[in-house]
């Protein structure tokens, strides 16, 4: 299954973390799994836990020879090889002829697409064509926002002139209301003078046959003790 001492080795200490692990949750859960409870969980994982440290401390570390560097530099290999210079190389030349090769592509490619001085200031008018054309549209736009803006503004002036007017005819309804209570006032005011001017008359009528009563009786008791 594993055939190297490496394998084996992280095999054995994969375990033992994990039985580390389960101990100390059986012990924080408090879980208990037949004979086997928290606290022998935990035991158990800190006793595999030593043991994997003794087996560690006995398990040496790669040497370098393990890497097999002359695989790679054979040169370590020969104790008496020398170092071979490496080739330089001239950027600076690489970096011009890099660019020479670029430019006569880049030529090569407008003569194909058949682009010329020309060409390009066509293009530059269509261009600033399109830059005027997306301009007027953009005043158009913001003239039709003034517009929208203007009708919110129309509309909401027409909902307040609304509410004056009937504010208007609530406030003439009631003054109508007011000026026939006023009207209804003044003729009970009159009908009341009226009446009592009847009565202030027929108080002195009243008073004048009590005044002749008085009289015609003074004259009954002056007959009477004569």
């Amino acid at each position: 299954m594993f055939k190297t001492k490496d394998a084996r080795m992280n095999f054995f200490y994969s375990i033992g973390a994990a039985i580390v692990i389960l101990g100390a949750l059986f012990k924080m859960t408090h879980w208990s799994l037949g004979p086997i409870s928290g606290n022998v969980a935990l035991a158990a994982g800190l006793i595999m836990e030593a043991i994997v440290f003794i087996v560690f401390a006995f398990d040496p570390p790669k040497s370098e020879e393990s890497y097999h560097w002359e695989n790679v530099y054979p040169e370590l290999l020969d104790e008496s090889a020398e170092r071979k210079p490496r080739k330089v190389v001239n950027q600076i030349a690489e970096n011009k002829e890099l660019e020479l090769s670029l430019s006569s592509k880049l030529d090569k490619m407008l003569a194909d697409a058949k682009l010329d001085v020309s060409m390009f200031e066509r293009l530059r008018g269509g261009i600033e064509k399109f830059g005027a054309s997306v301009d007027q549209i953009n005043q158009t736009v913001d003239v039709g926002a003034s517009t929208h803006k203007y009708n919110e503004q129309m509309n909401l002036a027409a909902s307040h002139l609304e509410s004056m007017n009937a504010l208007y005819a609530l406030q003439l309804e009631h003054g109508k209301k007011q000026s026939e209570f006023s009207k209804k006032y003044v003729e009970d005011i009159q009908k009341s003078a009226e009446q009592s001017e009847k009565f202030n008359e027929e108080l002195q009528g009243l008073t004048s046959n009590l005044s002749s009563l008085n009289r015609v009786y003074g004259g009954m008791l002056s007959a009477m003790k004569s």
